[in-house]
C-alpha cells in the first residue's frame, strides 16, 4: 500500500484537495526541475503522514475528521518549515528571484555608510518565530502548539 492509500483510509478528508492545496501553499508547484518537484511532493506526503500520526496520537481517534482539517493544514506546514524542507525544495527555485529577498535591515546608523541586517535563519510561522538553525524538532513543539483544537477532539482511552 503506497503512503497515499495508506493516509486516505485513516481520513474523512478528501485527500487530492488536500494535497494540492499543500502544494500550492508550500509553493512545490511552482518548482521547475521536475526531479526536484517530484521529491518534495514525495516529502509532502511523508509530512502529512507523520502529521496524521500526531494527531491520531494525541486524539486518540482511528481516523481524522473533517473538522480538523484546518488544524491538519496548518499543522502540516508548520511541520514543513521546521524540519526545513522549504530550504531544501523551494528557495531559490526562480533563478530570476533576488537572493537578498529575505533579508532584513537590523540597523542603520545615521551619517554612517554602513548597514546591518539581521539574522535571516528565524522564520515566522503562523505568527511565531522560530530560529531554524537552532530548533531541535520535536513532535512535542506541534502538539503543545495545537493542543487546544485536539483536545477539543480527543477521545478517552479505556
Amino acid at each position: 500500500m503506497n503512503i497515499l492509500n495508506e493516509i486516505k483510509s485513516r481520513t474523512e478528508i478528501n485527500m487530492g484537495l488536500f494535497v494540492e492545496r499543500l502544494q500550492n501553499e508550500l509553493k512545490i508547484t511552482n518548482i521547475q526541475d521536475e526531479t526536484k518537484r517530484n521529491a518534495a511532493k514525495e516529502q509532502l506526503l511523508y509530512s502529512i503522514s507523520d502529521t496524521m500520526c500526531i494527531i491520531l496520537d494525541t486524539t486518540h481517534l482511528s481516523s481524522i475528521p473533517k473538522s480538523l482539517y484546518t488544524t491538519w493544514i496548518r499543522m502540516t506546514k508548520d511541520y514543513w518549515y521546521l524540519n526545513g524542507y522549504d530550504n531544501q525544495f523551494v528557495k531559490n527555485i526562480d533563478v530570476n528571484s533576488s537572493s537578498d529577498m529575505n533579508m532584513k535591515v537590523k540597523s542603520i546608523q545615521e551619517g554612517d555608510t554602513t548597514v546591518d541586517f539581521a539574522d535571516a535563519t528565524s522564520v515566522n510561522i503562523n505568527g511565531i518565530i522560530y530560529n531554524t538553525g537552532t530548533l531541535e524538532f520535536s513532535e512535542d513543539v506541534l502538539v503543545e502548539k495545537y493542543k487546544k483544537d485536539l483536545y477539543r477532539h480527543r477521545k478517552m482511552r479505556w
